[in-house]
């Protein structure tokens, strides 16, 4: 990784953004993950401007700013030098969605959502989810929390009956990706035999498997939630041709 620095190359993976900025001198948290690295960028210039905090998952495209040079125009214009500084702060557990852009000056609280696309600045507080340009509150994450726990079953259905239109089969376990929770026993040997190796990026692999540990299914299995599935879609089958 140290070629990067001498050679000027362009970082390609988490690790190397991690390194190349932690080489010139910006704070970034542990656990901290660039989903593309070659497509994000992370303004330099002043590396005491800005903190990125732990966990924090960034998106393709995001764009992340600590300087302003508008001020060009105005020195053409009105004949005046003049200049910028605001501090960009990222919390910790923060995910900024793809090609959103963090404008200098930018606070953003621990435990936000930024909607992909959107373009933030000034102050975002903690525990909401925002979206837009300019970037706005759109609810809590606590309201967010709970429209994602109501939806969870529904969803998991459709990515079954999407599946099974497509392939003309039902997905495996390890298709069905993090749905798991849903019919899955509590039984770390069962993950690993089903090839459900929870090590997420932003995240502690041992705090995952707690929170899988600590709540129950609501199938016995994952043919128990397959014939729900089969139900569900004979049911919505017979009323469409009503």
């Amino acid at each position: 990784m140290k070629q990067l620095i001498n050679w000027g190359m362009k970082p390609e993976t988490s690790d190397e953004l991690n390194y190349y900025l932690q080489k010139k001198d910006l704070k970034v948290g542990k656990k901290t993950f660039f989903f593309d690295a070659k497509s994000t960028f992370v303004d330099v210039q002043r590396p005491w401007m800005l903190e990125i905090g732990s966990y924090c998952k960034i998106a393709r495209g995001t764009i992340i700013l600590q300087h302003d040079y508008s001020r060009s125009v105005l020195r053409r214009y009105y004949g005046q030098i003049l200049c910028e500084a605001g501090k960009t702060v990222i919390g910790d557990n923060v995910f900024i969605g793809m090609n959103s852009i963090i404008l200098m000056g930018t606070h953003i609280g621990n435990n936000v959502i930024i909607g992909a696309g959107s373009v933030v600045k000034d102050n975002i507080p903690e525990n909401v989810v925002a979206a837009g340009n300019p970037a706005k509150i759109v609810c809590t994450l606590e309201e967010y929390y709970k429209k994602r726990v109501h939806e969870q079953l529904n969803e998991a259905f459709i990515c079954v009956k999407e599946y099974l239109k497509f392939y003309g089969k039902y997905p495996t376990v390890k298709e069905m990706g993090a749905f798991f929770h849903l019919y899955m026993k509590r039984d770390i040997s069962e993950l690993e035999r089903e090839g459900l190796f929870l090590d997420w990026h932003g995240d502690e692999r041992e705090e995952i498997l707690e929170s899988f540990m600590n709540t129950e299914p609501l199938f016995q299995d994952y043919s128990g939630f397959l014939k729900y599935c089969d139900e569900r879609i004979r049911n919505d089958t017979a009323n469409s041709g009503k």
